[in-house]
Formats: structure tokens, sequence, C-alpha cells
């Protein structure tokens, strides 16, 4: 769920020049002339010098506050083997991100392309929720609001992207191809709702935290299409505010 941080960090591996008069002291650009190792650690260093700012949100590039993430609203909607689920998310708030830990960071400024490999040792997600379906046995119905803690989420992405030229002949930079895979170590979940569905409820909630493994297992592939979604809307946003010329002068 938290695709935001590694395209934070695709964004700032691509871009260089007039936008860092608006970042941090301290930042500067990496030169895509140094050697591949030398530019990847340049790009770790500055990120580094950059997350404080992104905790707060960079409002000029259209990226909103990391940590709490803010997600006004996400729909679910899927058939799998195990689980068949409509859930409408609101008001969802998710803390604890900008305290990632990158394990490996490859980057290739020239084509427009990097893969990164990250840990978040602890994820606190809130909200409402509305949601219809059934998880193995267990009856999924039901709306209220819920709390989730979540543990060692590992995270692999590797995003690509490419030049195109906008309705105005300028030419600008879009994410074309995103590749996400993500484990959560463990997590436990509370759910609160009407007095009449506190029996379903507590069957769910007893069930997911007497199996977590079990139950993330199943929904990792929801877990993986929301991010993945989430990550191309914030892609999509920030790299429209910038033209090539400002990401790659």
């Amino acid at each position: 769920m938290m695709l935001f941080n590694y395209f934070f960090l695709f964004f700032f591996v691509i871009h260089a020049g007039k936008v860092l008069a608006e970042l941090p002291p301290g930042v500067t650009p990496c030169s895509p002339s140094e050697s591949p190792d030398a530019y990847d650690s340049c790009v770790l260093q500055q990120l580094m010098i950059l997350t404080p700012q992104l905790v707060k949100g960079i409002p000029s590039l259209k990226l909103p506050p990391l940590d709490p993430l803010s997600l006004p609203s996400l729909i679910v909607d899927r058939n799998l083997d195990a689980i068949r689920v409509k859930a409408n998310l609101s008001s969802v708030r998710v803390y604890g991100a900008s305290n990632y830990e990158i394990d490996e960071l490859r980057a290739k400024p020239n084509d427009l392309s990097v893969f990164l490999r990250l840990r978040i040792p602890y994820i606190h997600v809130k909200g409402n929720y509305e949601v219809k379906g059934n998880l193995l046995l267990i009856s999924l119905n039901g709306n209220g609001a819920f709390k989730g803690n979540f543990t060692n989420t590992q995270v692999r992405v590797s995003a690509q992207g490419k030049e195109v030229v906008d309705k105005n002949q300028v030419k600008r930079i879009e994410l074309s191809k995103l590749s996400t895979k993500l484990r959560i170590g463990g997590g436990n979940i509370k759910l609160k709702t009407p007095p009449t569905q506190v029996r379903a409820a507590d069957a769910a909630t007893s069930f997911f935290n007497s199996n977590p493994r079990l139950v993330l297992d199943i929904i990792n592939p929801i877990i993986e299409e929301t991010a993945a979604s989430i990550g191309k809307a914030l892609a999509a946003r920030a790299l429209g505010a910038l033209t090539k010329d400002e990401i790659l002068p």
C-alpha cells in the first residue's frame, strides 16, 4: 500500500536543475556522467536529505505529505479464488511510511528507469469502510471504522519512464511501466461497527488476527494492485507539473 515511497525515489532519480531551487538546502543534482555505483550512491544520499521535505509534502510538485499520507477514497472490486470483495475505503490515513529503509537501488537516468528494494518496519492505517463479500468462509459484509498495524513490509519496484509531447508540443516525461511486488510480514486489525454488525465484525477480526500470514497472502494481489494505482496517480500529478527540460536539463 506504500507505493508512493518508491515513486518519490523514481521521481528524484530523474530530476535535477531548476526544481532543486525549491528543495531544502544541501540537496544537489546527481550527474548522469558519474559511474553507475556513484550515481546510485548520490541519489540515495540526496533522498535522505530530501525525506523531511517529503514528509511535509511539496505543493509545487503536487506531492502530498508522506507521513501521514491521506487517501480520500479507495475502491476495491476483486473476485479471486479465496476472496470475493467489493469495498469502498474512505478517509484513509497511513502512518509510518517515512521510516522506510532502502536495501538496494539501481538507477539509469539515460533510459529513465529505476529498480529499488526497500523495507518499512511499521505502518499504521486507519479509516472508514463499506464492504460486501467473503474471505474463505468468513463474511465481510458491513461498514464502520478500521485500524490496522502492519510490520516488516518488503517492497520491490521496477519503474520505467518515457518521453512524450503534449498538445502544446512541450516535451514531458511519463511513467510508462511499473512493476510492484510487496509482502507484509505480519499485522493485526480492529473493526468498529454498528451494534447489529458486531458479531460478523468480531468474527472477521478474530480470523485475521489469528491467521495474519494466511490472510495477507490471500489479499496480497489486492494490496499490490492498490499500491500500483496510488503510485501511478501520484506519478502523473508530479511529472505533469514539469517539462522534460526541467527534469533532465
